[in-house]
This record gives structure tokens, sequence and C-alpha cells, in this order.
């Protein structure tokens, strides 16, 4: 029988595995795994907005992120989206912008600027233009090949999308991420010390009472939000189908009435009695007649 645990990519698991200072060699070792780039940029790595654990899920939901700042000072924005949300793309470009933005005061200048890089991983096809599971998107001329800065980097990562067979480092967090079972979990956990620290961590929290119960409220209040936009989707249906039933009486009554001037007129009946019997303009009347 497989054991379940806590998602890794639950809102509960990921904020207290990655946004605890405790584990943050583990998110270094994520981040390393993203970018491919030497050790010594996540060496020094500061979580911004680290996770204080409450007993009760107040967050949007569906949606976990997490800010730090790297040795070299760039800004890093990492967000999980379990669910899909149509508007994504425009909302970390808003998002990031504001990052962007943030840094220069009224002394500063705009040379003293960090990059700001998002990783946004989702549990459904985000970029539906490519197969790939991974991708950077930067402000860049394809005709040219010629990046014009460096300083807005957005890069996807979608859990639908891994291959079956491990392609490079990156795969195995991925995996990880996407795992729903122990057994899942021990499969990855065997390519590298730091995801075999974070599988322990995972099923350390998945016994953890406290953990269960604030994982559990996350469950009920994205099951609400799930049965708030289904209500919303209903009700704007069934508004749509009084309206075009509203619609559809009303220009049956138009034809009846149209139909009853052609005959009218037929019979040579003034405008005016025609206009009075079925409510017809005498312009309307004019145009049956022509």
């Amino acid at each position: 029988m497989l054991e379940p645990i806590l998602p890794p990519r639950s809102n509960t698991v990921f904020q207290l595995l990655f946004g605890d200072p405790r584990n943050i060699q583990l998110l270094a070792d994520f981040l390393r795994a993203v970018f491919n780039t030497p050790e010594d940029e996540f060496r020094d790595i500061v979580i911004v907005n680290p996770y204080l654990p409450r007993e009760y899920a107040d967050k949007k939901l569906g949606i976990v992120d997490l800010r730090l700042t790297t040795g070299s000072g760039q800004i890093v924005h990492v967000e999980i989206q379990r669910d899909y949300f149509s508007a994504l793309r425009n909302r970390v470009l808003f998002y990031d912008s504001g990052l962007i933005t943030g840094q220069i005061g009224e002394s500063e200048e705009y040379q003293n600027m960090k990059r700001v890089v998002s990783i946004l991983i989702t549990g459904y096809p985000l970029i539906k233009e490519s197969p790939l599971y991974h991708h950077r998107f930067t402000l860049y001329d394809p005709r040219a090949a010629v990046e014009f800065t460096d300083l807005l980097e957005i890069r996807t990562l979608e859990l639908t999308k891994l291959p079956e067979t491990p392609d490079v480092y990156l795969w195995h967090w991925l995996r990880f991420f996407r795992a729903e079972t122990k057994e899942e979990l021990d499969m990855v956990a065997t390519a590298s010390p730091a995801i075999q620290k974070a599988t322990a961590r995972v099923m350390k929290l998945s016994k953890d009472k406290r953990a269960r119960l604030i994982y559990e409220y996350e469950v009920m209040a994205r099951r609400d939000e799930l049965s708030k936009l289904y209500d919303a989707r209903e009700e704007g249906l069934a508004k749509g189908l009084a309206k075009g039933l509203e619609k559809g009486i009303e220009k049956g009554r138009i034809e009846e009435r149209i139909a009853l001037a052609r005959n009218l007129l037929r019979r040579s009946r003034p405008i005016g009695e025609i206009a009075e019997d079925t409510g017809l303009s005498f312009d309307e009347i004019k145009k049956i007649k022509h």
C-alpha cells in the first residue's frame, strides 16, 4: 500500500521547507539546479520574507511566493501556482516591475539596480506554445540575437511536462515537488544529499500533527475557493440562460407582431390601426410594407 505524504508542492510544505532559514542549504541547492551556476552565487542567500507558521491558511489560495537575495545582490522571487490562473503571466510581470522600481529612491542611480529573477513552478501547462518544461524569458531580440538587459528574467518550471527519464539535475527536484507518496519521494531521494534531506523533512512534516492541521486548513480553503468559483460560474450561466431566454421570448413577440402587421397590410388596414393593434411604430410598419 502506498504511503501518503503531505505533497511538497502544497502551500504548507513548500513554505515550511523553503521558507525556513534553517533549511537555507536546501533552497540554495534548488536554485543552483535552476540556474546551473557556480556555487558561490547562492552561498550567502537571505530570505526576505521567511515563512511564519500559522494555525490556519490565510494567504491567496494556490499561490506561494518566496523572495530572497543572493550573494551578488540579485533578487529572486520563487512562486508555486498549483491551480490554473489565467492572468499569471501578467501578474508576475507586474510584480517583478515593482521589485525593480522599488530599488530606486530619489537619491539612487539606475546603475545600482539589481537583477530581478522570477521562478514560476506550475502544476499545469503554462507555456502551451512549447513542450519544454523549463523556459528562460528575458528582454531579447531574436532577430539580432541580442539581449537588451539581464535585469529582468522569468523562468518557468512546469511539473506536468516532465519527461519520464531525467535529463538534468533540476529534473530530480521537480519530481520531488510532484511526488504524492513516500515511494515517489524515495525514488528521487538518491539523486543528491540535499534532496535526500528534503525528503526526510517532508516525511517528518507528514507525521507532524500541527503541520497536517495547517495542510488540512489549506485543503479546506482551496475547496471553499473552488466551490465559490463553481457557484459564480453556475450563477453566471443561469443569468446568461435567463437573459438569452428573455431575448428569445422578446424576439418571438416581435416576430408575431410583424406577422400580424403583414396580415393586416394585406387586408389594406390603415397604418394607424395596425400600429395600434401591433404596438409597432409607423416607421417599422412602413418598412414591412416595402
